[in-house]
């Protein structure tokens, strides 16, 4: 499990880092580079649990909790932004990563104030502060995960039929690989 983590995490950060240093790259290029780093940035704490480095350093527990929230949006606005070409975000688009803002306020009390010991004990279960916050997150990266799925598959076909419309030829100016299911 270690190697496949280690190789996830470092596929992770070289491809991000080449498409950072990319030349004239469009604004799917930074999507994408964003979503390499926090894919290897939530890697890190798995194989940071995986190994028991949690236990050396407590005050890492919880640091990657709220990431899967940005998986949903980084896929819709990969593909938004890919269909529609712009140079930036609109300012709309950032209301996308509010459940993970949301969460992390949520959590500073147990990043800043909550001793090693009981950070330990509410990872371990023994204490349950974070609970019902830890159903709630767990539910809401269910819904995440299926409303961003449908909305994107939605805009895909959308896509596709515009492109069936207006074109005879569509080889070169289709998205259907986004079709694919990701882990």
């Amino acid at each position: 499990m270690s190697i496949v983590l280690n190789i996830g995490i470092i596929l992770s950060f070289f491809l991000a880092i080449l498409l950072f240093s990319k030349k004239d790259k469009a604004l799917t290029d930074n999507i994408l580079s964003f979503w390499l780093v926090i894919i290897g940035l939530h890697l890190t704490g798995y194989y940071l649990k995986y190994n028991g480095y949690w236990e050396i350093y407590p005050h890492l527990i919880g640091i990657t909790t709220p990431l899967p929230f940005l998986y949903g949006p980084f896929l819709y606005l990969y593909l938004v932004y890919s269909i529609q070409k712009s140079s930036a975000l609109k300012p709309i688009d950032y209301l996308h990563f509010a459940p993970a803002i949301l969460s992390y306020l949520y959590m500073v009390p147990f990043y800043f104030f909550y001793s090693v010991e009981e950070k330990v004990m509410v990872d371990k279960g023994l204490v349950d502060d974070y609970g019902v916050f830890s159903a709630i997150l767990l539910i809401g990266f269910i819904v995440s995960r299926l409303t961003y799925s449908v909305i994107s598959y939605r805009k895909l076909l959308q896509r596709k039929k515009m492109v069936l419309d207006n074109f005879s030829y569509d080889n070169r100016i289709n998205l259907n690989w986004l079709q694919y299911p990701q882990c």
